[in-house]
C-alpha cells in the first residue's frame, strides 16, 4: 500500500472523516436518545407507578373492608370471654344478691359489645373468617349457659360446690371452645393481614427503585441534592418531636411530683403534728411521769401510723397495680382500735366534732392477721369522715363481732356513719376507683391523694372481707366494713373476775350502745350490772342503793353527757355517799384536759372508748381488792432481767447506740460488730454458745448482712460448729426483704425502727 508524504496509507483517507462524521452524529443523537431514555423511564415508571398503587390500594382496602376488621373483632372476642370467664368465677365465691346482680350486669354489658362483634366475624365475607359461624352458635350456648348459672346462684338451695361444678363442667368448656375457635379466625386474619402488608411493603419497595432509577437517569446531582436535604429535614422533624416530648415529659414528671406532693401533705402533716405537739406537752409535765409516759404512748402510735404512710409511697407502685402482701402476725384487737382512735379522735376535736364510738359484743379480743393495713383501711374512712363532716357534726364508730363461716374465723363489724356533706350516687359508684374524687367545691377545697378508698377496697378485699357505703348529698355517709380474723390463743394476764361475783356495779352513759354493752360484759362476767341512761338517775340509783344498804362496788360513768356531764355526776355522788366506791371516768377524748377537776371530783381512774371486755375487767380487777397481787406482779415484770450475749450488727453508729442501750436494759450483754465481714471473724473466733443471738443489719459495706449471713451458715457446717440464732434487723421493711433473710439463712426478721416489744419478745425467745 502506498503512503503519503506523511506516512499513512491511502487507504486511511476515508476512515478519518466518516469516523469524525460518526462521533458528530452520535453527539448530535444523544440528547435525542437520552430524551427517549428519559420519557421511557418516565412511561415505564408511571406504568409503574400506577400499577403498584392500584395493587396497594386495593390491598389496603381489602385490609379496612376485611382482614383487619376481623382481627380486631376477633381480639376484642378474646378479651370479652376471658372477661365473661372471669366473671362466672367470681360468683363461685360471692353469691350475694348484690354480688349476682352485679355479674348479670355485667354479662349485659360484656354481651351487648361481644355480640355486635361475633355478628361481625360471621357476617364478614373474608376468607379469614371462616368459623364464624360456629363462633355464633357456640355463643349462644354460653348465654343460656350464663343465665342458669344466675338462677342456680340465685337458688338457696343450690350449694356453692353445685355452682362450681356446673361453672368447670359447663360454662369453662363452652368458653375454651369458643375462645379456640376465635384463636383461629384471630390466627388467620392475622396472617392475612401480615401477607398484605407484606406485598404491599414489596410494591413500594419497587417503586422506590424505579423512583431512584429515574431520579439518577435524569440528574444524579439533584436527586442527591433532593435525598439529603428530605433526609436533613426529616432528622429535623424528629428532633423537635423528640425534645417537643421530652419537655411534654418533663412537665408531666414535674407536675405529677407537685400534685403528688401536695396530696401527700396533709396526710403525713397528720401524724407529725401529733408527735409535734405531743413532744411539746410532754416537755412541759417533765415532773409528771404519768403525763409523759402517755404523751410518748401516743407519739409512738403517730409515728406508727408515719411510717405506715412512709411504706405506701415508698410501695406506691404496689399499691397501684394491688400486689400488696398481706402479713400474718398476732395482735391484740383493743390495741389496734385504741390507736386508730387516738389518731381521729385530736381530728375530730380540731373541727369541734361529736365523735360517738361503741362496741358491740367483742369476745375475741386477740386475733391473726395484717393489723397495720386495717388500721390503714379504717383510718382512710374515719379520716374522711373527719374531713368531709363540717364543723359541729357528729360521726358515730361501732364495731361489732360476729360468728365466721365455720372455717374458725369471726367477722369484725365496722361501722362509720357521719352527717356530713355526703355523695352523689354517681360517684358512691366510682368512688372505689383509683384517683377519684368528686367534682364539687366541698371537695377541691379539700386535700387528697385520691388513691384512699382504692387502696381501702383493695385492702379489704384481699382480707377476704366486704366494703358497702351508703351516701346521699347534703345527709351524710355510712361506710359497713367486714373483715374475717382467726383468733389466737390469748396470752394476757389472767381477767377472770370469779372473785368478784355478784358485784353491783353501775354503767353511765347517755348512748344506748354503749350502755347495753357494758352491761352485757357485766353480766357475762358473773357481775351485777345495771344501767343509767343520764347523771341524774345514776345520782339516784346510787343514793337508794346506799340506803337499802347494797351499794354499789364500782360505777362507770361517761365524760361527756347531755343535762349533767360525767365530772358533775362524780361530783354528786360523792356528796351524798362519800368517798368509799371506785369511780372510773369514762370517754372517748383526751381526758387530760378534765383530769384536774376529775380528780379533785373524785373520779378514781380512767378508762378511753370504745370500752373492750379487757379493758373494763382489768380495772374492775385492780381497783376492787386485786391492786396489791396486781402491783407485786407489776413489780416482779419490771425487775424480771435477762441473761445472756447479743452480737449487733450495726454500720450506723447512732443506730448501733440505741439498739445497744435497748437491749442493755433488758440485762443482756450486747457486742457490736460495723459491718459483715467482722461479724463473720467475731462469731467464727468465738466458741460455740459464746453468742446467744445475732442481730444482723442487711445493707452495710464490707460485706453486707446476707452473705454475712451465708458465709456463717456455711462455715459453722463445714467446721461442724453450733452456730448462733440470726435475726435480721433492718429497714428494708418489704416481705420480699423478710424473703430474702430468711432464704439466706435469718431466723427471724425485725424491720426499722425498732419495736421495743417485738424487741422485747425476740430477746425472751432466744436469751
Amino acid at each position: 500500500m502506498a503512503l503519503d508524504p506523511q506516512g499513512r496509507g491511502a487507504g486511511d483517507r476515508s476512515s478519518g472523516p466518516r469516523a469524525a462524521f460518526a462521533s458528530r452524529e452520535w453527539t448530535r443523537r444523544l440528547p435525542g436518545l437520552a430524551a427517549v431514555a428519559v420519557v421511557a423511564l418516565l412511561v415505564a415508571f408511571f406504568a409503574v407507578t400506577l400499577n403498584n398503587t392500584m395493587v396497594t390500594t386495593a390491598q389496603m382496602d381489602a385490609i379496612r373492608t376485611g382482614a383487619y376488621p376481623v382481627s380486631v373483632a376477633a381480639g376484642r372476642v378474646e378479651t370479652l370471654l376471658v372477661q365473661m370467664r372471669t366473671l362466672s368465677n367470681r360468683v363461685i365465691y360471692i353469691r350475694t344478691d348484690s354480688a349476682i346482680d352485679a355479674v348479670e350486669k355485667s354479662y349485659d354489658e360484656i354481651d351487648a359489645e361481644l355480640s355486635r362483634n361475633i355478628t361481625l366475624l360471621a357476617n364478614s365475607k373474608d376468607r379469614s373468617s371462616v368459623g364464624g359461624s360456629d363462633l355464633e352458635d357456640d355463643y349462644q350456648r354460653l348465654l343460656d349457659a350464663q343465665a342458669q348459672l344466675l338462677n342456680l346462684c340465685r337458688d338457696p338451695a343450690v350449694s356453692d360446690a353445685d355452682v362450681e361444678e356446673f361453672v368447670s363442667q359447663t360454662v369453662e368448656p363452652i368458653v375454651s371452645q369458643l375462645l379456640h375457635i376465635n384463636a383461629i379466625i384471630l390466627d388467620d386474619s392475622t396472617n392475612a393481614v401480615e401477607q398484605l402488608y407484606a406485598e404491599g411493603s414489596a410494591r413500594g419497595s419497587q417503586t422506590i427503585v424505579w423512583t431512584i432509577v429515574l431520579m439518577v437517569a435524569v440528574l444524579l446531582s439533584l436527586a442527591l441534592y433532593l435525598y439529603l436535604f428530605n433526609r436533613r429535614w426529616v432528622l429535623q422533624q424528629q428532633l423537635q418531636r423528640n425534645v417537643e416530648d421530652a419537655l411534654a415529659l418533663a412537665q408531666s414528671a414535674s407536675e405529677a411530683k407537685s400534685q403528688f406532693l401536695s396530696n401527700m401533705s396533709h396526710d403525713i402533716r397528720t401524724p407529725m403534728n401529733a408527735i409535734v405537739g405531743l413532744t411539746t406537752i410532754a416537755g412541759s409535765h417533765v415532773d409528771d411521769p404519768e403525763r409523759v409516759r402517755e404523751c410518748l404512748n401516743r407519739i409512738s402510735t403517730s409515728s406508727k401510723h408515719l411510717l405506715c404512710l412512709i411504706n405506701d409511697v415508698l410501695d406506691m407502685s404496689k399499691i397501684e397495680s394491688g400486689k400488696i402482701i398481706l402479713n400474718e402476725e398476732r395482735f391484740s384487737f383493743p390495741d389496734m382500735v385504741s390507736e386508730l382512735v387516738t389518731i381521729v379522735q385530736p381530728q375530730a376535736k380540731a373541727k369541734d366534732q361529736q365523735l360517738e364510738i361503741a362496741i358491740g359484743n367483742v369476745d375475741q379480743e386477740t386475733v391473726i392477721g395484717d393489723s397495720m393495713r386495717l388500721n390503714q383501711a379504717l383510718l382512710n374512712i374515719l379520716g374522711n369522715a373527719v374531713k368531709y363532716t363540717p364543723e359541729g357534726g357528729k360521726i358515730r364508730f361501732i364495731i361489732s363481732e360476729d360468728a365466721g363461716v365455720g372455717d374458725g374465723t369471726r367477722i369484725y363489724r365496722f361501722t362509720v356513719a357521719d352527717n356530713g356533706i355526703g355523695m352523689s350516687p354517681d360517684f358512691v359508684r366510682r368512688m372505689f376507683d383509683p384517683f377519684e374524687r368528686e367534682d364539687t367545691g366541698a371537695v377541691k377545697a379539700t386535700e387528697g391523694t385520691g388513691l384512699g378508698m382504692a387502696i381501702t377496697k383493695n385492702v379489704v378485699e384481699m382480707m377476704g372481707g366486704t366494703i358497702e357505703v351508703e351516701s346521699a348529698p347534703g345527709v351524710g355517709t355510712t361506710f359497713r366494713v367486714a373483715v374475717p380474723l382467726r383468733p389466737a390463743p390469748d396470752i394476757e394476764e389472767d381477767l377472770d373476775l370469779s372473785e368478784l361475783a355478784d358485784m353491783r356495779v353501775l354503767v353511765v352513759d347517755d348512748d344506748p350502745d354503749v350502755l347495753s354493752g357494758a352491761v352485757e360484759i357485766l353480766v357475762a362476767e358473773g357481775l351485777r350490772g345495771e344501767a343509767a341512761p343520764n347523771g341524774y338517775q345514776a345520782v339516784s340509783m346510787v343514793v337508794n342503793a346506799h340506803i337499802e344498804d347494797d351499794g354499789y362496788r364500782a360505777i362507770v360513768v361517761d365524760w361527756v353527757m347531755a343535762g349533767m356531764d360525767g365530772v358533775e355526776t362524780v361530783r354528786q355522788i360523792r356528796r351524798k355517799v362519800g368517798d368509799a366506791v371506785p369511780i372510773i371516768l369514762l370517754s372517748a377524748y383526751d381526758w387530760s384536759e378534765v383530769e384536774d377537776e376529775a380528780r379533785a371530783a373524785g373520779v378514781t381512774a380512767f378508762l378511753s372508748k370504745p370500752l373492750f371486755r379487757s379493758q373494763l375487767c382489768r380495772t374492775l380487777k385492780y381497783y376492787c381488792g386485786c391492786e396489791q397481787q396486781q402491783e407485786k406482779k407489776t413489780a416482779e415484770n419490771e425487775h424480771r432481767q435477762l441473761r445472756g450475749r447479743v452480737l449487733l450488727v450495726e454500720d450506723n453508729e447512732l443506730n448501733s447506740d440505741i439498739a445497744s442501750e435497748l437491749i442493755r436494759q433488758t440485762g443482756a450483754e450486747v457486742e457490736t460488730a460495723m459491718n459483715g465481714a467482722e461479724a463473720v471473724e467475731k462469731v467464727m473466733r468465738a466458741q460455740d454458745g459464746y453468742y446467744d443471738l445475732v442481730f444482723m443489719d442487711m445493707r452495710m459495706p464490707v460485706m453486707d448482712g446476707l452473705e454475712a449471713t451465708q458465709t456463717i451458715c456455711e462455715l459453722s457446717r463445714r467446721e461442724d460448729r453450733v452456730r448462733p440464732p440470726i435475726v435480721a434487723m433492718t429497714a428494708n421493711a418489704f416481705s420480699s426483704d423478710r424473703a430474702q433473710a430468711l432464704a439466706a439463712g435469718m431466723d427471724g426478721f425485725m424491720a426499722k425502727p425498732i419495736d421495743v416489744r417485738e424487741l422485747e419478745r425476740t430477746l425472751n425467745r432466744y436469751l
